[in-house]
């Protein structure tokens, strides 16, 4: 499905996805110890570590190398393997055990409600993402990241931010770190949940 207008582009049938188990948690390690590897995992710290400095959720998180990379975080997954590691090292957590930022690296757009992870971000809280990008949605299926059953949302860069926006955060900053160290067309973002629209959106204002 596309909504051009809109800067976004989803999977109709979300039924259809991939399995996230042992296999996946492989092939997530599988990239770990390489010089791209590395760079990435750099910069998601810095990006980070520019705007908080606290305790921090990460999302999804894939083998652990950034959980691993950066003091005082913790990391919540679906995937049991994943999750078996987190319990291993005392490092499983929930999204609602009180955090004041969340880092998504390569994860919303593998979500079929991201949103509901969204909600859980307290006011004045920050997210941090990494994804895909799109100048062009119609070229979706010549994408190396065209992967039905796991990328299930598309969005440009515009279209992301709006996104964002509707459920009241703002960015702060926006870079191509990952994409230098050699990803293709990844953009990652700082946002933080905003007062006056969550005030709006309570319809105090």
């Amino acid at each position: 499905m596309l909504c051009e207008q809109n800067g976004v582009a989803w999977q109709a049938d979300m039924s259809a996805r991939v399995d996230y188990g042992p296999e996946y948690w492989e092939k997530c390690a599988g990239y770990e110890g390489s010089e791209i590897a590395e760079a990435i995992n750099a910069a998601r710290v810095g990006l980070v570590g520019r705007y908080f400095g606290g305790r921090v959720c990460d999302i999804g998180i894939g083998s652990g190398a950034f959980v691993r990379a950066r003091p005082s975080t913790y990391g919540f997954d679906v995937n049991p393997a994943a999750i078996a590691w987190l319990k291993r090292e005392g490092l499983f957590v929930t999204p609602r055990d009180g955090f004041g930022a969340f880092t998504f690296w390569d994860v919303l757009e593998h979500v079929e409600t991201p949103a509901e992870y969204l909600e859980l971000v307290p006011l004045h809280g920050w997210v941090f993402v990494s994804l895909p990008i799109f100048r062009d949605l119609r070229a979706i299926r010549e994408s190396r990241h065209y992967r039905p059953g796991e990328h299930l949302y598309y969005w440009t860069d515009a279209g992301f931010i709006a996104w964002m926006g509707l459920h009241w955060f703002w960015p702060h900053e926006a870079n191509d770190d990952e994409t230098r160290a050699g990803r293709e067309s990844i953009r990652s973002y700082a946002f933080r949940r905003n007062r006056i629209t969550a005030v709006l959106k309570d319809g105090d204002g």
